[in-house]
């Protein structure tokens, strides 16, 4: 798993929220960042995103799914909205003020599986 607590300078991929709290969806961008020396080549319609409430943290209800293939090149990244990830789940669904993370699967640059990038982000 790669998260937004691990150290950019040493890490091989990574996924960051820009802002980490933001004043709507669409003004909080996602980035994942390839800094390994392999491609990275998977589906970008493939994320999954959790609400954190008083009880836990539950998933945003999918809806929809796409197929598609996204690569990002050793040294360059890929951004979306926080709002177009969902959209990418679920066109209804809505990002009320709360927490939230937002997950998508990578293949490993230093492996032969797959690993989860993760990031945590609030709404105002």
């Amino acid at each position: 798993m790669c998260s937004q607590t691990v150290e950019t300078d040493t890490a091989s991929v990574y996924l960051l929220p820009s802002p980490t709290v933001g004043d709507a969806p669409d003004s909080l961008e996602l980035t994942l960042t390839n800094e390994s020396e392999a491609d990275l080549t998977f589906n970008p319609y493939s994320w999954s995103v959790w609400k954190k409430s008083a009880s836990g943290w539950s998933e945003i209800e999918q809806e929809s799914s796409g197929g598609g293939k996204l690569t990002v090149a050793p040294g360059d990244s890929e951004t979306w909205t926080a709002k177009t990830v969902v959209g990418y789940i679920n066109e209804s669904a809505t990002l009320n003020s709360g927490a939230y993370s937002a997950a998508i699967n990578v293949p490993n640059p230093d492996g032969d599986d797959w690993i989860t990038c993760l990031a945590v982000f609030g709404i105002r």
